[in-house]
């Protein structure tokens, strides 16, 4: 393998000039340059990235902190943050919290740790440990999917409230008048809340029948559904907070003889790719994921290169597809 000693003497130069050329340090002659890389080619040479990073204070390291792997809005935001980074030539490490408060300061800390330059966190819950967590990371920190702007932590955020309300019009819209909302934990202000309280302004001549909170998933919406059937089998209208959640109520609607659409109309969020192949075909909103992505990853940048971010909170948009669970 060859050494920086083979390098400098193939170039003709000394071996401090061939290390502040890999360095990218300045005072060095452009010609001088060219000779150095060409040999590097030459040779083979492999530059130790790690030596080159400690001696930088550089590691070109970004944290990534996602609350599930297993989604569409996970790897669609995390596809469009990749791109982002590597254009910068920035490495990603990626942390699967599963929706856990402690594994989100668990995995603050431990970035910090190993030294990222930065870190995205995918949020699900922003209470006051989780805050705590983000303000003693030396590393800057920008949330992506709940609001941090009170508490001064640059975000990206959906517009979820207004989705709420636009969920509402729509039912409304289809005749619907007995709406009811399946949610998911109360902590995730942004996919619960904010969209419930949209929901809730929507329907100015009833407030929801409901406002079911289970599970980011399938399975959960199945079952809120089927008993929130049984509990109110009048029930015309249902705004889902995720597509995924929706899909389960759809099963479960079928279930019990009623086909979403015509007996109760169904609405989800995040234009899931299953919501296109499900049976009958889920209206929903597309958020696009993919963007706030990339605007989380170059907020950050901005950060890292400025010091400061020139926005501190960036709103999402969205828009509607209509398809048959609500025409």
């Amino acid at each position: 393998m060859a050494s920086l000693n083979d390098v400098a003497r193939l170039a003709g130069v000394s071996k401090s000039t061939v290390s502040r050329v890999i360095n990218q340090e300045y005072g060095v002659k452009p010609a001088t340059i060219e000779k150095v890389n060409r040999a590097i080619e030459q040779c083979g040479y492999v530059v130790n990235q790690i030596a080159k990073d400690l001696k930088s204070s550089k590691t070109n390291l970004i944290g990534v902190i996602v609350p599930r792997v297993s989604s569409h809005a996970m790897s669609a935001s995390v596809d469009g943050l990749s791109h982002v980074f590597d254009q910068k030539g920035k490495q990603v490490l990626l942390a699967n919290t599963r929706q856990d408060d402690a594994r989100i300061c668990h995995y603050l800390d431990l970035f910090n740790q190993k030294r990222v330059e930065g870190i995205l966190l995918f949020a699900s819950t922003l209470n006051p440990t989780v805050v705590q967590a983000i303000k003693r990371s030396s590393a800057p920190v920008v949330v992506i999917g709940q609001d941090g702007s009170p508490y001064n932590i640059p975000s990206v955020i959906h517009d979820d409230y207004r989705v709420g309300f636009c969920g509402g019009e729509q039912l409304i819209k289809a005749g619907c008048q007995q709406v009811g909302f399946l949610g998911v934990q109360a902590e995730d202000i942004a996919v619960d809340q904010q969209r419930y309280q949209g929901l809730e302004s929507a329907l100015t001549q009833t407030a929801p029948l409901f406002h079911y909170q289970g599970q980011f998933s399938i399975q959960s919406g199945y079952v809120a559904m089927t008993a929130m059937l049984a509990q109110y089998p009048d029930l015309d209208g249902v705004f889902c907070a995720t597509d995924r959640i929706a899909i389960g109520a759809i099963q479960a609607l079928q279930a019990q003889g009623i086909t979403p659409g015509q007996g109760v109309k169904l609405i989800g969020v995040g234009d899931d790719e299953l919501a296109q192949v499900v049976s009958p075909s889920l209206s929903t909103f597309n958020y696009a994921f993919d963007a706030a992505g990339e605007s989380g990853a170059k907020m950050l940048l901005e950060l890292l290169e400025t010091g400061q971010s020139h926005v501190s909170k960036l709103v999402m948009g969205f828009n509607y597809i209509s398809r048959a669970t609500c025409p």
